[in-house]
């Protein structure tokens, strides 16, 4: 039974962060949430290099997502996601409160902890690349 909420975990978790960062990527840049979006929320905090700082953080959740979702180097995977999801917070959602604001990254940072903390489940690639009997 663990295995399978650890799959439901990491197939949330990782289709979140695949969505979001397809859609910075190859969406429409004005869209709402859409690349334009975020670099003009990381320039708006006086970060340097707004727009490759979106264009990295697309690609890390379009990737690391991915990683999560098929459960393929799933520890090291959700490392880059915590990251981007503690910057948000910090950076982003903090001053919004809680209601609005940090609750759902802190939900999604909570299934990517829980992922890291039980493993990525018989239902993934690691799995079925651990050697032995």
């Amino acid at each position: 039974m663990e295995d399978l909420a650890v799959l439901v975990l990491r197939c949330v978790a990782g289709a979140i962060f695949v969505a979001q960062g397809y859609r910075k990527l190859f969406g429409a840049p004005d869209a709402h949430h859409g690349r334009s979006n975020l670099v003009s929320m990381i320039s708006g905090r006086g970060l340097p290099r707004a727009g490759q700082l979106a264009v990295l953080t697309s690609v890390v959740e379009l990737v690391f997502g991915s990683l999560v979702l098929v459960g393929w180097l799933t520890w090291l995977a959700v490392i880059p996601l915590m990251l981007l999801l503690l910057g948000a917070i910090v950076l982003f959602k903090v001053r919004e409160g809680f209601i609005g604001g940090w609750d759902w990254p802190l939900s999604v940072m909570a299934a990517l902890v829980a992922i890291l903390l039980l493993g990525a489940g018989e239902y993934s690639v690691d799995h079925l690349l651990q050697p032995g009997p």
